[in-house]
């Protein structure tokens, strides 16, 4: 999809999905999702340089590293990071938060890779919290 294909298409999926679709405060070219009680965004970068491809990246913020179990977890993120190839991964920011994330370039994504892509990556979000709250019980949410 072209970013103009795009631009149209992301907010009225998040719509339709019940996921929100509102523009980010500050930032062209992405928006807001909620899946559960994880937050994150939908965002083309790119779009507006003629030298790049743009990049369609979907990101929800998990949770702060858990200060007394920090090995463990971080042990644990790039474990199922393995697990799970090349369709998303883990990253930390630099305030110690974990993200869930991924991305595709715009030009090859069809909308029905796009739902795909929203609404897997809002599953793995939700049960992850859920999973590593289980595992490291004092994560702050």
């Amino acid at each position: 999809m072209t970013p103009a294909e795009l631009r149209q298409a992301i907010p009225a999926l998040l719509r339709e999905l019940g996921l929100g679709g509102q523009p980010l405060e500050g930032g062209a070219d992405a928006w807001t999702l909620r899946a559960g009680e994880v937050e994150g965004y939908v965002a083309i970068l790119g779009a507006d340089d003629p030298g790049a491809d743009p990049f369609l990246h979907v990101k929800f913020r998990l949770f702060p590293v858990p200060p007394s179990h920090a090995e463990g977890f971080l042990r644990t993120l790039l474990a199922v990071n393995h697990d799970l190839g090349n369709f998303a991964s883990f990253s930390l920011d630099q305030h110690d938060v974990a993200w869930l994330g991924a991305g595709r370039f715009g030009e090859d994504v069809e909308p029905p890779e796009l739902r795909e892509l929203v609404t897997q990556v809002a599953r793995l979000a939700e049960r992850y919290v859920a999973d590593f709250h289980d595992t490291f019980g004092d994560i702050p949410r």
